[in-house]
C-alpha cells in the first residue's frame, strides 16, 4: 500500500513576533472621518442659517377658487422658518384636502421663498338647493359654495334640485344618476330641440323627476326619474329626439306641456285658448 504524501508545516521561530495589519487609523480613514464631521457640521450650519428663512407672502400659482389667504393659514409656515428643513411633501397633502384642489405641489426656492403650484377643480354645472347653489365638476363633486347673487361663472347651466332629500355640501358627491341625467339635460340649448327659446331650465323634484321648461313662458317637458338599470339615463337622447319631434309637428307656441315617456313615445297638453 502506498503512503499519502505528506508536508510539513514549519511553525515560527521562537522569539520572531507575527507581524498583523494595523489596528490603528490609515491615512485613508481618517481623512474619510474629517470629510463626515466636515459634512455634518456644514448641513447643522445650513439649517441654522437666517440666510434661509422663510418670508411671506407664498408664492401662489394656479389657484381660482382658492384663496391666497386660505393657503397660508393652512400651510402655517411662520417668518424666519428654515427653508432647508421643510417638509414640502406633508404641506402638499394639507392643500389636497381642500375640496377645490384636485393635487398640489409645494417646493422651496432658496433663499427664502416656498412656491405653490395648485391644480383645482373645473365646474361644469350649478346644483341648486334650498341651501344654496354649488359648482360641482366633471366627477360629480360639489366643491365650492358660491355667495348669495353670484353669477355663475362661464354662463354654466343651473340644474334645479327641489326635491325635499335633495341637500348637498361642500365636498360631498352628487348621486351619480343624477348627476349624469343632470348633465345631459343640462347640456341642452334651445336650438337642439328646434325651439326658438331663450334658454332652457332644468330641475330636479320628487314627484315628477327631471322636467326641462323652455323660457320665456313656452312648455314643460317631463323626462322623469332614472334608475340604473329600468330606466337608464342612455334613454334621454331618445327623448330629446322625440320632444323636437313633436315641438316640430305641433309647435311649439300650441304645446303647454310635454311628458316624454321614453325614447320611443310622448304625449303633449295644448295651451289653453285665450
Amino acid at each position: 500500500m502506498s503512503r499519502l504524501p505528506t508536508r510539513r508545516v514549519g511553525l515560527p521561530r521562537a522569539g520572531r513576533p507575527i507581524r498583523r495589519s494595523s489596528a490603528g487609523l490609515s491615512r485613508t480613514r481618517a481623512l474619510a472621518s474629517l470629510v463626515l464631521v466636515l459634512a455634518g457640521l456644514a448641513i447643522y450650519g445650513v439649517g441654522a442659517s437666517p440666510v434661509f428663512s422663510f418670508r411671506s407672502p407664498v408664492d401662489l400659482e394656479g389657484a381660482t377658487w382658492t384663496s391666497q389667504a386660505t393657503v397660508e393659514n393652512l400651510l402655517a409656515i411662520s417668518d424666519g422658518t428654515n427653508l432647508v428643513t421643510l417638509r414640502t411633501d406633508d404641506l402638499a397633502s394639507r392643500l389636497e384636502s381642500l375640496p377645490a384642489v384636485r393635487s398640489a405641489s409645494v417646493r422651496v426656492v432658496l433663499p427664502n421663498t416656498v412656491r405653490v403650484e395648485l391644480v383645482e377643480r373645473q365646474p361644469i354645472l350649478v346644483w341648486q338647493t334650498s341651501g344654496g347653489r354649488f359648482l360641482v365638476d366633471a366627477t360629480g363633486v360639489a366643491f365650492l359654495e358660491l355667495a348669495s347673487g353670484a353669477a355663475a361663472p362661464g354662463g354654466l347651466p343651473t340644474i334645479s334640485d327641489n326635491r325635499a332629500g335633495g341637500a348637498v355640501s361642500v365636498g360631498a358627491a352628487i348621486d351619480p344618476v343624477a348627476f349624469d341625467a343632470a348633465t345631459r339635460l343640462g347640456s341642452l340649448k334651445p336650438a337642439d330641440l328646434g325651439s326658438a327659446a331663450n334658454g332652457l331650465i332644468v330641475s330636479l323634484a320628487d314627484d315628477q323627476g327631471f322636467t326641462l321648461t323652455a323660457v320665456p313662458n313656452l312648455w314643460t317637458a317631463t323626462f322623469g326619474f332614472y334608475t340604473t338599470s329600468l330606466r337608464p339615463t342612455t334613454m334621454i337622447p331618445g327623448q330629446v329626439r322625440v320632444l323636437r319631434s313633436l315641438l316640430a309637428q305641433v309647435g311649439e307656441t300650441k304645446v303647454e306641456s310635454v311628458i316624454v315617456a321614453d325614447d320611443q313615445n310622448g304625449t303633449w297638453v295644448p295651451k289653453a285658448k285665450p
